[in-house]
Parts: C-alpha cells; structure tokens; sequence
C-alpha cells in the first residue's frame, strides 16, 4: 500500500457523527487531507466545493420522526448525486449493507438498494461498500452492540432464536476500507462486500460480550415482528434485518481482498 500516492485534497464525510463517521475522523487525523464532517442540516453545494473524494454515511435502520425510511438512506443520497453532478470529486463512497435489494419489501434494504443504483448511475465514480454488522469496541460498542450488552444483571434480549449468524465487521476495519477506497486512486471502483473473517451465532456473540452466565431472554420472530408494530423504538424493518442472517452474500467478503485489508476477529477486539 503506497499511501503517498493517495489523493490530498479535501474529503467530505456526511452523516459524520455517527459510529463509523467518528472512527473515519480518527483515521483521517494521521493524513493531510481537509477533512469536512457533515450533519443533517449543513449545505453540501459549499461542503462539496473542491473536494477529491466524498464519504456517504447518511442512514439509518431506527430513523426517528419526522425522519423516514426514505428520507435518511434514499433522499439523502439523491442530494449528494445531485450536488455531485458538473463536480470535479474524483470519487464517492457509500457505506451500504448486505441485503441491500432494490425490490426488497424491508424500506431500509429497499432504500439502500435504490440508492445504490443511483450512484451507480452517477458521473462521478463510485466504490460501494456493502457492510454486515458493525462492531464496536468496550468502551464504544456501537447501537447494534450496546442493546446485546447485559445492564445490570438483566437478562438480554435476543430478537428471534439466536442462530441466525453475523459476520460481525470491526468498525475500525470498516473506517480503513472507506479510506482505501476514497482515497487511493489504483483502488478499484464498483460495488463490494465488508464483513468480519468468521460468521457467529447470536447467542455464542451474546456470551462472548457479556460472559457464559449471561441470561437471555428469546423473542418469537412472530412476537418480535409485532413488537415493531407496536414500539416505536422497534420498527419492523429493524426487526426484520435482526431476524436475518448478516452475512457477505458471494459467502466470503471481496471488499477486503481487493483493499488489502486484514480484519479483525472478534476475539481480537472484544475480550471475553
């Protein structure tokens, strides 16, 4: 990996406040590039002007009202085609998931998968990455961890029969291959599969986090789905992703082989 060959200019980052939008931060510190974090309400015609590379992490699985489905992972990329268009940026990234399908009946995969035909679409190159479930560290586990993690004794609760599998992703790997993606310019364009190097039943990784007497408490799928009828704080296509398989869908991520990164175990970031 030849980093001196890397684009310099600046890089814009919109939904920067989140997980993977934090540790992007981090990384970027040890590189010379400007670095412009987004939020929600920031004007991208001015965030984008002049920029090499621009990072897409807008989106959500529990978006809250008035936010949408649609509006945080299908509107927000259709405003970053449209700044881009006429732009000079080299490249865009998109931080997408697995199940991505445009077709599918989930608004969360059908929106992410809308949104990356858009970018395929679009005139300024893109690199896809389509990531499964991101892991965090102890100290900063990430909202997809933190709700597996014990409080005070409790028992966890488990959405469906705790067999589906992850391939967990560490976040910090995923924040390495957003910059390799972004900003080597021999990194190659076109839609790739994130994932952690071993798949993990949800009940062995609720163990693992929490410790072998952890107690679990097991949601039907019926009665998990009609709990995201009914509790805002669990909408149905949340529950849905949680019931699936998270998983690269080829069987083994390429994302990782074609950006040279090594990914770490789950033993590697969260000790037992």
């Amino acid at each position: 990996m030849d980093a001196s060959r890397w684009f310099r200019g600046p890089v814009a980052i919109t939904g920067a406040s989140g997980q993977v939008g934090t540790a992007l931060q981090k990384r970027l510190a040890d590189l010379p590039n400007e670095v412009r974090a987004l939020g929600r309400d920031d004007q991208l015609e001015a965030a984008f002007r002049g920029v090499d590379v621009v990072v897409h992490l807008a989106g959500t699985l529990a978006p809250k009202r008035p936010n949408t489905y649609r509006a945080a992972n299908l509107t927000t990329v259709e405003a970053t085609v449209n700044v881009l268009r006429g732009s000079e940026a080299k490249r865009v990234v998109f931080l997408s998931y697995v199940d991505a399908d445009p077709t599918s009946r989930n608004p969360y995969l059908r929106y992410k998968g809308q949104a990356e035909e858009l970018l395929g679409d679009s005139e300024t190159p893109a690199v896809i990455l389509r990531s499964t479930h991101i892991l965090g560290t102890p100290d900063e586990p990430g909202p997809t961890v933190a709700a597996m993690l014990s409080k005070d004794g409790k028992p966890v609760s488990v959405l469906g029969p705790g067999t589906q599998r992850y391939a967990w992703v560490a976040r910090d790997d995923v924040a390495e291959g957003i910059v390799r993606a972004a900003l080597d310019p021999d990194a190659p364009i076109g839609t790739f599969e994130l994932a952690g190097p071993k798949a993990e039943g949800v009940d062995d990784f609720v163990r693992h986090i929490n410790g072998e007497a952890v107690r679990m408490r097991h949601l039907a799928p019926l009665a998990a789905r009609l709990m995201g009828r009914l509790l805002p704080s669990l909408p149905s296509p949340l529950v849905d992703v949680m019931l699936r398989d998270s998983l690269p869908l080829g069987g083994a991520p390429d994302a990782a082989e074609r950006l040279g990164l090594r990914m770490r175990t789950l033993g590697e970031m969260w000790r037992p």
